[in-house]
């Protein structure tokens, strides 16, 4: 890697097959209050000094290391969840912002947010029309519709609900919960 690695966390397949996307979150130490439990500071917090060091690296299947979207960008803090939409020459990357909980876009030339407050965004995967985000710290699974631009809670029975695998043909998430010890099979549309 072109920088020192402190958290990689998330991984999505480029559509070409000859790659993959990995998250470099860094250190997630300085989104959290010391005096709660799985508690990230406020986002106005003096508190919350991000290094700004969160980006998305390409890897390619014979272990080649690009950046694929850089560090720096205040919509993207803290890169956790990542997927891959577009074309097979044209591909964006998605991907989930821990501490902010923006849900941003990046398409090789410019951040966009596509929605926002799903903070503790951990797993996002796109569905037909919509984008299924969980949290980690809040122990929630949404479905953002990107037509009506409105977020709806699946659920919000998780202590962590982390990373999550989208069974289209299943029409359903399977989504660990860490603390817990479960694995919950939660229908979708």
């Amino acid at each position: 890697f072109p920088a020192p690695i402190e958290f990689l966390n998330d991984v999505a397949a480029s559509r070409d097959g000859k790659s993959v996307y990995v998250t470099e979150m860094s250190h997630p130490k300085w989104m959290f209050d010391p005096d709660g439990e799985r508690k990230l500071w406020p986002l106005d917090s003096p508190n919350a000094k991000s290094p700004k060091t969160g980006c998305v690296y390409k890897v390619s299947l014979d272990g080649k290391v690009a950046l694929a979207a850089p560090a720096g960008n205040k919509a993207m803090l803290g890169p956790n969840g990542v997927t891959v939409t577009g074309k097979k020459d044209a591909e964006v990357i998605v991907m989930g912002d821990f501490f902010t909980g923006n849900i941003v876009q990046y398409d090789g030339k410019a951040f966009k947010i596509l929605a926002t407050g799903m903070r503790g965004a951990d797993a996002v995967e796109f569905g037909k029309g919509v984008i299924y985000v969980s949290s980690w710290p809040l122990g929630k699974v949404w479905k953002y519709d990107r037509k009506t631009r409105k977020t709806t809670v699946l659920s919000d029975k998780f202590t962590t609900a982390a990373d999550f695998f989208y069974d289209r043909k299943g029409k359903q998430l399977v989504i660990p919960d860490m603390l817990e010890g479960t694995l919950t099979f939660l229908p979708v549309d």
